[in-house]
This record gives C-alpha cells, sequence and structure tokens, in this order.
C-alpha cells in the first residue's frame, strides 16, 4: 500500500497553506493556538482571545468596500449583503448562500480564567484566502505594504 500523500490533493494542499500561514503568523508575532485543516479542504486558525484574532485582521486585511473582496470575505459578506439588500431589499436564500459559501467563519465562545472573562475564536477561511493571508503577512514582514 502507498502511504505517500497525493501532492495534488485539496487536503494536502490545505495541508501546506495551514504550515505556510502557522509560519507567517509566528513570525510576525500573531499568537494563536492551533492552525489546521478540515476535510473539505479549508484551514483553521484558534486563537486564544479576540485581541489575537483583531491582530490577525489588522496586519492582513485591508478594510475596503469590494463586494466579493477578502475584506468583504473576512466579514462574512457584510458588503456583498448590504449592498444587495440597499438595491434589491432583502436578499434570497439563494443570494445569501452562495456569498457565505465564499465568506470567513469565524466562532466565538466565552473562556473564563479563574474570574477574568475573555474569548476562544477559531475562524475558518478557503485554502485561497489562507494563502493571501500568508502573503499579506510575509509581505509585512519583509517591509512591503499589503
Amino acid at each position: 500500500m502507498n502511504e505517500t500523500p497525493e501532492w495534488t490533493s485539496t487536503e494536502y494542499l490545505a495541508g501546506i497553506a495551514a504550515d505556510e500561514l502557522s509560519t507567517a503568523m509566528q513570525r510576525v508575532g500573531v499568537l494563536f493556538l492551533g492552525c489546521g485543516t478540515d476535510e473539505g479542504g479549508d484551514v483553521t486558525v484558534v486563537f486564544h482571545d479576540l485581541a489575537d484574532a483583531a491582530t490577525l485582521m489588522t496586519l492582513a486585511v485591508i478594510s475596503d468596500d469590494t463586494p466579493g473582496g477578502l475584506y468583504d470575505r473576512a466579514t462574512s459578506g457584510c458588503i456583498s449583503l448590504t449592498l444587495l439588500a440597499d438595491e434589491l431589499g432583502e436578499p434570497t436564500a439563494e443570494q445569501q448562500r452562495a456569498i457565505l459559501e465564499r465568506s470567513w467563519t469565524w466562532t466565538i465562545h466565552p473562556a473564563m480564567n479563574l474570574r477574568r472573562m475573555g474569548w476562544h475564536v477559531s475562524l475558518t477561511v478557503p485554502m485561497a484566502d489562507a494563502n493571501q493571508i500568508t502573503a499579506n503577512l510575509n509581505a509585512l514582514r519583509l517591509g512591503g505594504a499589503v
């Protein structure tokens, strides 16, 4: 039986994307608990605190109002959904589903440490966005602009 991973498989490429993102975050000082993949080829980062997730956003994503752009996907399609609502009224379920399928998924829950309240955050992004975040962080580290 061949144990060699298929280097063109989504799972293999997502694993590389997760490893590269992990390295890029470490190099610029973004604190996180773990970085891995899911069975669909998306990359998930788990942050110890909300501030750590905010640091990633601040360093890797430029805020703009481009529908379908990286910032729009990072905000779970907020720009696209707002534009649709402004132009057409309430977006259909199909339109919402299409926007959310390419958007980032943020999960947050309370995390008590003794009597101090904090938040654990996980972020799941498509592999292509993980690669873009990595490129942005590497450019920043090398003195370029995001």
